[in-house]
């Protein structure tokens, strides 16, 4: 609350930026205790929202441009540093395939998606104008929906924060005790489930021998429906969650290799 007293506008124009950029940095409760300062009189409601709105627009549009003109390496990029780097590229892909455009106006209330989202709508569709109104209303139920509670519970905010204040450091490090614990946990089992998965993956190489030497496959293409790149000869496209529903394409007797994103 001190440095919102200090620096204001420019500290959540700021945040709100570096956030959508992709820094792990607090922007829903900086956007709170600017709406209770608001409640107060200490800073203007309306150019808040307009500050933290733009703030939003640029970290998207930034993102946007490197989708359209980079393509799919940014969202590898991007899910490298996610906990579940192998399905993070083919979760985004089914949440377009799914919403469409439409999911910019929801994103930001989505870990994750918020990052992913613009350059992903670079990707599937490179119409700005289409990207710009839905990122805008996106951003715009973004900022509202933590500077509105901030605003009109100026009083229990403050309450919460005494508390805060008066539990102290210890609270804060159980809590990032507990977060880096959370973290640490996800990681080992990301690296057990690799270390599973690698045992049985071949090389694309060998998997082009073994079809030139006339090897008995089934080839199933895991890969969304929003990806137009060229199938491997003579496999099968199913979406992970449907193989199920399709077990009859399988043949039991032939070797089966799945590919994906």
């Amino acid at each position: 609350m001190e440095l919102l007293h200090r620096y204001g506008y420019f500290l959540v124009f700021s945040v709100i930026t570096l956030e959508q950029l992709g820094l792990p940095v607090p922007a829903s409760p900086i956007l709170v205790l600017a709406g209770v300062l608001a409640a107060g009189g200490e800073l203007s409601f309306s150019l808040l929202f307009v500050l933290a709105s733009i703030g939003c627009l640029i970290g998207d549009v930034v993102w946007y441009c490197f989708g359209r003109y980079k393509g799919r390496r940014v969202l590898k990029t991007l899910c490298k540093l996610s906990l579940s780097p192998d399905s993070c590229v083919r979760k985004t892909e089914t949440s377009f395939a799914k919403y469409g455009m439409n999911s910019l106006i929801f994103a930001k209330f989505v870990p994750g998606l918020n990052t992913i989202a613009p350059p992903m709508a670079g990707l599937v569709n490179p119409s700005f104008a289409s990207f710009i109104w839905r990122d805008l209303i996106g951003a715009f139920l973004y900022v509202l929906a933590f500077l509105i509670p901030g605003f009109f519970l100026e009083k229990n905010v403050y309450d919460i924060t005494s508390i805060f204040e008066e539990i102290g450091k210890d609270s804060l490090a159980l809590v990032v005790g507990l977060l880096i614990a959370y973290v640490l946990i996800k990681y080992i089992r990301l690296k057990m489930l690799q270390r599973t998965l690698y045992k049985t993956r071949i090389t694309p190489q060998d998997l082009y021998r073994r079809l030139t030497e006339g090897e008995a496959l089934t080839i199933l293409d895991l890969r969304s429906a929003l990806k137009s790149d060229v199938q491997v000869p003579g496999s099968i496209r199913i979406h992970p969650q449907e193989i199920d529903l399709h077990l009859d394409l399988l043949d039991k007797e032939k070797r089966i290799v799945m590919y994906c994103t």
